[in-house]
């Protein structure tokens, strides 16, 4: 029985600021919520699929630091090219140069877990279906689904290029879901609602038990239900690198659900960790005491 298991696609990173290849690294949900789950001691496997080469790659980022791994291949492996500039780091523009296979509910036989967090990146990686299964399978009957939804809002044009839209069955799909995690652009486009509170209470309503929304810089507002909880960002001595503070704000997130904390005490110590990775810390250095 593992703390949390992420499903998700390991990609390779092209990460550009200022239109400068600035590294290319391993990235995706996947790696960064599964080290920074790690950093703090939590007992963390994760689901992927990549091409055969690549199956190296993956153990390396991964397995060395003690994450299990339920490997699958695929034809390829996910490649993003993540945009920044450097005056506006809270946006990015991407572009999608290859697709892994998606995943299927055979996928996830070996694995039970606390948590289950799901990381889909684009449109058609997790199917709806798994959500599902998650829920009747009689091994997951007391774990808890996580879903970052940022996957079933992209569509990749026939430029590449990643476009939001809306999630056509979120109805269906939400009514499963224990956390949900989106940014503000997304929890407009699920809701259709600016203001983060009207937000979170419209995703709550679909089955929602605890709604998180990032604002980058502008720190978080979470709602359980009985209450919401705007939590302020922590200004960094310095911005490295922007890409996966999502996902390492998550899984701080996360973190403090094991430890039975909510609400605006897990917020703050997830925000604390996504400062850390944006300062260029990364996962495994946080630097601060994980308690």
């Amino acid at each position: 029985m593992f703390d949390i298991c992420i499903i998700g696609h390991v990609t390779k990173d092209i990460i550009r600021i200022d239109g400068e290849i600035t590294r290319e690294i391993a990235g995706g949900t996947a790696i960064y919520s599964a080290l920074a789950l790690r950093s703090l001691g939590a007992n963390v496997a994760v689901a992927t699929k990549t091409a055969g080469d690549d199956r190296p790659f993956v153990n390396q980022e991964l397995e060395r630091w003690g994450i299990t791994v339920f490997w699958q291949e695929s034809e390829k492996t996910t490649i993003f090219e993540n945009n920044y500039r450097r005056d506006d780091l809270d946006r990015r523009t991407q572009n999608v140069r290859a697709i892994a296979d998606p995943f299927t509910v055979e996928d996830l036989a070996q694995i039970e877990a606390k948590i289950v967090h799901l990381g889909p990146l684009i449109q058609g990686d997790i199917p709806i279906d798994i959500i599902a299964t998650i829920r009747d399978l009689n091994k997951f009957k007391t774990c808890q689904i996580s879903l970052d939804a940022q996957g079933y809002l992209r569509r990749v044009d026939a430029a590449e290029t990643v476009r939001p839209v809306d999630w056509n069955e979120k109805e269906t799909g939400l009514q499963f879901v224990d956390i949900l995690k989106v940014d503000r652009a997304e929890s407009r486009l699920l809701s259709g609602c600016d203001r983060p509170e009207e937000a979170a209470k419209v995703l709550a309503n679909l089955g929602v038990r605890e709604v998180v929304i990032t604002f980058g810089s502008g720190g978080s507002y979470i709602y359980t239900g009985d209450r919401g909880d705007r939590v302020p960002a922590f200004t960094p001595q310095e911005e490295v690198d922007p890409t996966g503070c999502g996902d390492t704000y998550i899984a701080g997130y996360l973190y403090q659900r094991l430890l039975g904390r909510q609400g605006r005490e897990a917020g703050e110590f997830a925000a604390r960790l996504a400062t850390r990775k944006l300062e260029g810390f990364g996962p495994l250095k946080t630097g601060f005491d994980k308690k």
